[in-house]
Formats: structure tokens, C-alpha cells, sequence
């Protein structure tokens, strides 16, 4: 009998059975609870790192540091890339490794991508806002459109106009581009014409006027108590603006050098009280945290929401990706060994 048997082994040499591997089949695997939760959550703190670093004021104030910061994640991910790569070319298993260096990298792209859209939309806004200062024109009593030239008050990131101080609806323009870009000159109190014959200061707005008339229905329109300016410094939504002003000094005959445009805001009076001291308040809006507009607020509260709504899809997306892959480990070694057949077949 063990002659027959060594017959049969010689006839089929390459039949014979290979070590046992652990995913091959007929060898069905137990899951370790413990890579199914690394494999979760490292992935998932690597995301909230590179989306953290990227959105926030790090990547504003210092981008290098913030770069270098997230360099130290693809040296951790070319690490376990490596160490896949071994793993897989001295075991034909399947491994953990492999699957981790995969989703860390989609994670890590995630991050920085979703985190740099963030920062550009609301957190640089932000920042770029509480940087300028606050201009409440002399001893805090406002600053009067009608006098103060558009130059005086370029770093300005919050104006408040004097009491009385409005837009101007006979004389607002729009521009279509897409979206309707509307502006009208802000004018001084108890004028109808700028002292100084240019109109610098100009209320914003979108899809808030007519197309056929000369109407201005933006930001606190229909509010007396509204006279303060929040600057405008989206770049994109700028150069639209610009062409409205274009159109309205060609359609009015008025002039226009130096536009300022602003979104029309109530709260004059709270913000006049920065500061009394000299035509700007002091230290600009980040040292009046508690007198920040609500349109302010609103972009880092949007911001952080962001990061809070990013982290917890991609955290749901990980346990998604971890529970098919551990279906699929399980998977693997259900089926029958072809070697068990085939030799099970042998006369």
C-alpha cells in the first residue's frame, strides 16, 4: 500500500499539496477583531489629520509647516506600502497591509482635497476678515461716504457708515453672468451727490435686483438702523462686481475709481463703539471677537461644520470598507481545494 501510495505521488509530482495557506481554499480564516479596528480608525485619523491641517489656520498662517506637517503621512504610507509589498511577495495571502496602504491613501487624498476646498470657501475668508481693520471714522462716530475717499480705508474689513448714511436704489446696477451681481453707491446722510464727485462705496448683493430697472433689495435694505459695510473679498465674485460698477458709471455718467464694495449690514451702532480713539478701532475685528458680524461668524461656523460632517462620512465610509473586505477575507476560504479533488480522483 505505501509502494501504491509512492507510485501515485510519482506520477503526479505537481499534484502534490502545498503548505497550507490560510486564505486558500478549504482553509476558511478567523477574523482578528483588532486589524478591523486599526484598519478603521488609523485610516480615519489620518483623514481628520490632513483635512484638519488643511482647512484650518495653520494652513493659512504657514502653508510650509502645514505641508511638511502632512509630508509625514505619505513617509507613514510609503512605510506600510513597502511592508504590503514584502508581505505579499513572500505570502501569497492576502493581508491587512495591503488593504490598509489603499484606503490610507484614498483617506489622505480625501483629506487634503475636501480640507483645501474648505479653507478657501469659508476659513481663509474668515481669517482674511479678522486680519483687516475696523474703520468707525473719527472718535467712533462713523465714517461719511460722501467725504472719505475709497483709499482711505482699503485695509478696512468693516466700515461704519455715519448715522443716516444709505444706498443710492435710483442709481444700482447689476451685472448677469449667471448669477446677478447687483451693486449700488452708498451715499452719505441728507445728500444726493458725493462731495467729492466719485462714488467709492458700494452695496452688494446677489440675485437681489431687478434686471430691467434700477432696484436694490440686498443684504439689511428695508432696515433703518442698517449703516455698516462688510467687505467684500471674494476675488471671483469681485470682478463681476467691478463690471457692475462699469456699467452703472457708463449708464449714470458718474465716476468710480476707486470702488469699495460692501455687503449692507445693520449693527452700526455696536460696532462704532470698538473703539473712540483715532478713525480706525483698534487691533481690527479678531481683537472684538464678541462684536463680530453674523456674516462673520457664519463662514467659521460653516467652516468647522464642514469638518465635523467630512470627519463622520469618512469614518462611516472606513467601517463600509472594512466590513466588505472582512466579507471578502471570510470569503476566500470556502470552497473546496482543488487538490483535495483532484488527488481525491487519483485511482
Amino acid at each position: 500500500m505505501n509502494g501504491g501510495q509512492g507510485m501515485d505521488a510519482e506520477i503526479t509530482p505537481l499534484l502534490k499539496k502545498p503548505r497550507a495557506a490560510l486564505f486558500s481554499p478549504g482553509h476558511r480564516m478567523r477574523m482578528n477583531i483588532v486589524p478591523m479596528f486599526l484598519n478603521i480608525f488609523i485610516p480615519w485619523g489620518i483623514f481628520v489629520y490632513c483635512f484638519g491641517l488643511s482647512s484650518f489656520y495653520l494652513m493659512y498662517a504657514a502653508p510650509l509647516i502645514a505641508w511638511i506637517c502632512i509630508s509625514v503621512i505619505f513617509i507613514f504610507w510609503i512605510f506600510f506600502v513597502i511592508v504590503a509589498f514584502c508581505a505579499r511577495r513572500y505570502d501569497p495571502d492576502p493581508t491587512w497591509f495591503t488593504f490598509f496602504s489603499i484606503l490610507a491613501l484614498i483617506c489622505v487624498i480625501w483629506g487634503i482635497v475636501s480640507g483645501l476646498a474648505n479653507l478657501h470657501k469659508y476659513e481663509a475668508p474668515y481669517f482674511t476678515l479678522l486680519e483687516m481693520s475696523v474703520a468707525t471714522g473719527v472718535n467712533g462716530t462713523g465714517v461719511n461716504p460722501s467725504v472719505i475717499s475709497g483709499e482711505d480705508v482699503m485695509d478696512a474689513g468693516l466700515i461704519t457708515f455715519q448715522a443716516g448714511s444709505s444706498f443710492d436704489a435710483t442709481k444700482a446696477w447689476h451685472f448677469m453672468k449667471g448669477t446677478l451681481y447687483c451693486v449700488a453707491p452708498i451715499l452719505g446722510p441728507g445728500v444726493s451727490v458725493p462731495m467729492r464727485q466719485t462714488y467709492d462705496f458700494w452695496a452688494i448683493g446677489k440675485d437681489c435686483c431687478s434686471i430691467t430697472a434700477s432696484d436694490f433689495r440686498c443684504g439689511s435694505w428695508g432696515s433703518t438702523q442698517a449703516h455698516t459695510g462688510l467687505r467684500e473679498i471674494n476675488e471671483a465674485d469681485l470682478e463681476f462686481y467691478r463690471l457692475a460698477v462699469k456699467q452703472a458709471e457708463s449708464l449714470y455718467d458718474i465716476m468710480a475709481p476707486h470702488p469699495i464694495f460692501l455687503k449692507w449690514t445693520e449693527g452700526g451702532s455696536s460696532y462704532s463703539s470698538l473703539s473712540s480713539r483715532g478713525f480706525f478701532g483698534s487691533g481690527g475685528l479678531a481683537a472684538h471677537q464678541d462684536a463680530l458680524p453674523p456674516e462673520v461668524k457664519a463662514l467659521h461656523i460653516k467652516g468647522f461644520s464642514n469638518f465635523i460632517v467630512f470627519s463622520g462620512s469618512n469614518l462611516l465610509f472606513c467601517i463600509f470598507a472594512v466590513t466588505l473586505a472582512s466579507a471578502r477575507f471570510a470569503f476566500l476560504g470556502r470552497s473546496r481545494s482543488p487538490y483535495d479533488e483532484v488527488l481525491g480522483e487519483a485511482p
